[in-house]
């Protein structure tokens, strides 16, 4: 059995799955920030539609989330497998997309028909945004760290 394994119950250690967490947090809060400063930039200084800035605020944290948690988190340096690395992380953060673009989409419309100031408008539909954000990436972490310990090599990761 590896030794991030726990050989009593067969779960990873603690303290294996307390750095993996906060790594990836901090990847996150990494891509959050960049996601959320780009759809107040498209959004709110643009005046780009919703469903499209969140398409581009997405772009703005995925490829700076996808490089961090994978060296940080699931410490991979080497080269990624397409087919069995990147594929499954898009259709991930694929969903993740789709999810941010509706929810953004029926926030503005929401605060529109109810009058909402266009600045609190651009403030709470970012929240949204940050909220769904927030959600999704636990989901994530937990996807890719399935995702990522079946790749080969992880069996040396220690805690």
């Amino acid at each position: 059995m590896p030794a991030h394994v726990c050989t009593v119950t067969g779960f990873p250690r603690l303290g294996l799955v307390l750095r993996k967490l906060l790594t990836y947090a901090g990847g996150s809060l990494v891509a959050t920030g960049c996601s959320a400063l780009a759809l107040a930039l498209f959004y709110g200084v643009l005046h780009l539609s919703p469903g499209f800035s969140s398409v581009l605020a997405w772009l703005a944290g995925a490829v700076p989330n996808y490089w961090l948690n994978r060296a940080w988190t699931w410490q991979r340096r080497d080269r990624p497998d397409v087919r069995r690395e990147v594929v499954p992380y898009v259709v991930i953060v694929l969903l993740t997309l789709a999810l941010s673009a509706l929810c953004t989409h029926v926030a503005d419309s929401w605060l529109r028909a109810h009058g909402t100031s266009a600045a609190a408008r651009v403030g709470l539909v970012d929240v949204v945004f940050v909220a769904v954000f927030v959600v999704m990436s636990l989901l994530r972490f937990v996807l890719l760290d399935r995702l990522f310990s079946r790749l080969p090599g992880q069996e040396k990761v220690s805690a």
